[in-house]
């Protein structure tokens, strides 16, 4: 058997960076899901492992065991889909909408927005959704009262991307506790440090800017259509919040995500059809091909429709492949060659955490989009989170909220690209209101010089 030649660092380097131009060309000028590039990118590396005289079955190998060593989190995306599905057609979805919009107030019109918008991405496990449907009708609302579009964006993006990054239905969330090889309820609980000052200093500046417009008359047109959309749809009761509180005290008992998510999914089967009146056929079926909205109103429809098994099967074959490409990396040891260069300054908690928020913030902006900045920094820093004691939480907290909480601040990531398209502004109007990104990146900066929010691991 020929021996392995030796890597180096700016062989690694170099494969890394084709790696990072192959997801940018794809996504950003070709315009294809990040699959394609990611897909091309393992062949790429596969071939590098060739080059080093790496046996094809070790190469297999290694993505094999990548892959199957997360089973478990293809189970639960899989219910995610369920849950979303099963979740809407009994009400439990369009009631937290209603009761939202309700409250809605024009006079408070930024916080309110915000909260709102966190609470539909979380419910709803997407902050694109969020965007596309309340947040073009919220922007809308902010026009006729005379608030700058940039502003009104900025409010609705920094609400929906905290809401999408602390959800359990959220496929980022679920892409980085599998990379990371942590449990997902792990990942939300590391998260929450985060989330909830951020969340919290958002809600303050915005309510400190939105005093000036709060004595102006506002359009709630829009706003007004859904909620008759979803009065006219749903039978909409409190109860109907009763799966969500059967899924937050399976969580509080530390129940298996997977049993916990069958449970809250069946609820969900249940008031379908005691209280909406579907069949039992209709309400198993939403567990497969989703809930379809057919109300008439294009935001409500588009927000609605969604959910199902087929649903997830995207989301599931992009994490096989970046599970597959995380596995080749590892074995031809391309990330840990190019650390070796920059471990001198990756001895302490501080430094080892703010590279890998850096890291992931900078390699989601070269590659445009978050999943690609998921594996390889995951992939690249989990050797140093070990050494150090730290819990591999922390790192999936860190790398998430740096590879998608800052996405949206450059024009040409996926997030950009969207945010800006779908509410009508340039990047570069909202930006200044962005505050997530300043929040964010000033609890992570808190969390690493204090140590809080730093779980150990237990050896």
């Amino acid at each position: 058997m020929k021996t392995e030649r030796k890597n180096s660092f700016l062989m690694a380097l170099s494969v890394l960076l084709v790696n990072i131009l192959v997801l940018l060309t794809g996504v950003v000028f070709l315009k294809l899901e990040p699959h394609v590039p990611i897909l091309i990118n393992i062949g790429i590396v596969l071939c590098f492992g060739i080059f080093r005289r790496i046996s094809w079955a070790e190469l297999i190998a290694g993505m094999h065991k990548a892959v199957a060593d997360s089973v478990g989190v293809f189970l639960t995306i899989l219910m995610v889909g369920v849950v979303v599905g099963t979740w809407t057609m009994c009400g439990t979805v369009p009631v937290v909408i209603y009761y939202g919009l309700m409250f809605f107030s024009p006079q408070w019109f930024l916080i309110s927005i915000m909260i709102l918008c966190f609470i539909m991405a979380f419910v709803t496990g997407s902050s694109w959704t969020t965007a596309g449907t309340i947040g073009v009708a919220f922007m809308g609302v902010g026009i006729s009262l005379g608030i700058p579009a940039g502003l009104t964006a900025g409010c609705i993006i920094s609400g929906a991307m905290c809401g999408d990054k602390q959800s359990p239905l959220g496929a980022a969330t679920n892409l980085t506790a599998a990379i990371s090889k942590v449990d997902l309820y792990e990942t939300l609980h590391s998260l929450v440090y985060v989330t909830i000052p951020s969340i919290v200093g958002c809600g303050i500046i915005f309510t400190i800017l939105g005093f000036r417009y709060s004595k102006v008359t506002a359009d709630t047109t829009q706003v007004e259509e859904i909620m008759n959309g979803l009065a006219s749809t749903f039978h909409l009761s409190p109860v109907l919040i009763l799966p969500i509180i059967v899924l937050l005290i399976l969580i509080f008992l530390k129940i298996p995500t997977v049993p916990t998510l069958i449970t809250a999914s069946l609820c969900g089967v249940l008031l379908s059809v005691l209280y909406q009146g579907n069949s039992l056929g209709d309400s198993l079926g939403s567990m497969y091909y989703g809930y379809v909205s057919d109300s008439g109103i294009d935001l409500l429809d588009r927000l609605l429709t969604r959910g199902g098994l087929m649903a997830m099967a995207s989301t599931i074959l992009l994490i096989i492949l970046a599970l597959a490409l995380a596995g080749c990396l590892e074995r031809t040891s391309i990330m840990s060659t190019v650390i070796v260069k920059i471990s001198g300054i990756l001895q302490k908690r501080f430094s080892v955490i703010m590279t890998s928020y850096i890291m992931s913030t900078v390699l989601g902006f070269f590659s445009a989009d978050c999943h690609m900045a998921i594996v390889l920094t995951s992939n690249a820093m989990g050797e140093r989170f070990d050494k150090l004691g730290i819990h591999k939480c922390v790192l999936a907290r860190t790398v998430h909220d740096g590879a998608t909480g800052l996405a949206p601040l450059v024009p040409w990531t996926t997030a950009g690209v969207y945010f800006s398209a779908t509410l009508g502004v340039t990047v570069a109007e909202y930006v200044p209101f962005y505050m997530l990104a300043l929040t964010m990146t000033a609890a992570t900066l808190f969390f690493a010089a204090t140590g809080l929010g730093v779980r150990k691991e237990v050896r």
